[in-house]
């Protein structure tokens, strides 16, 4: 069927005609506009953006809670005695009460007996001599003997003072230390004691410094070995003359 011609410009026909809806699909499709940018808030701030970007960009290169190398605290070193005078760990006085006690009580005992039976008077006065004795030398006797210990590192040799009935001064050369022990017995072990076995090069032999506590006896001989290896090396290492 062939289309009628439009009618000219101005008809009646023309005014008459309703306007005709678009065929489908034939109306243009505009992009939706975005929505408006919400206000600002009240704790909002100008350049919070750029702030959170500058702070999110340090985090990154590293300004953080990461701890660098440098931070990082480095291994204590061992901490030199100094040259003041020193008294041993007053658990010592226990440990010299039991041994002191055992080496007294078989000897008295044995005396007290023999003299019971030698004797025809008197019976009884071994017995409470032997008593008598066996009690100061558990009770009196460990206490005076802590009180006199004493031991102190001096610039050149390791001093020791003790002694109640006859006083005792030894001191050994660090230039002559030559091995340090750390003993340990069971009574030791069960206060927490340690003594330490100084062997010298010298004609009086070792030294014996007893009750140091079992956590400060390794700094001692730590400290003693460092002292004798500044001793031998300023003695040019000549250790072998003795005393």
């Amino acid at each position: 069927m062939s289309e009628l011609p439009p009618p000219p410009p101005g008809s009646s026909e023309q005014r008459a005609r309703p306007p005709q809806p678009p065929p489908p699909g034939s109306a243009e499709r505009q992009p939706a506009s975005p929505p408006p940018p919400p206000p600002p808030g009240p704790g909002s701030l100008p350049g919070a953006g750029a702030v959170r970007a500058e702070v999110a960009g340090s985090t990154s290169q590293g300004v953080g809670p990461t701890t660098s190398t440098s931070e990082v605290a480095e291994p204590q070193q061992h901490e030199r005695l100094d040259d003041r005078e020193r008294s041993l760990h007053p658990k010592v006085v226990l440990t010299w009460r039991i041994f002191g006690g055992l080496g007294l009580f078989f000897p008295l005992a044995g005396i007290s007996i023999t003299l019971i039976f030698l004797l025809d008077t008197l019976r009884w006065l071994p017995a409470a001599v032997s008593l008598v004795i066996l009690i100061l030398g558990i009770t009196w006797y460990p206490g005076a003997r802590y009180r006199r210990w004493r031991w102190q590192l001096t610039d050149r040799a390791l001093e020791m003072r003790y002694g109640v009935i006859v006083h005792r001064h030894e001191a050994v050369p660090y230039f002559r230390v030559q091995q340090i022990d750390i003993e340990r017995g069971p009574v030791d072990r069960l206060l927490g004691l340690a003594t330490l076995q100084v062997t010298t090069a010298s004609a009086s032999g070792s030294g014996s410094l007893p009750g140091i506590a079992e956590s400060e006896a390794p700094l001692v001989r730590q400290e003693l070995l460092l002292r004798a290896a500044e001793a031998i090396g300023d003695h040019g290492g000549d250790v072998n003359d003795a005393v």
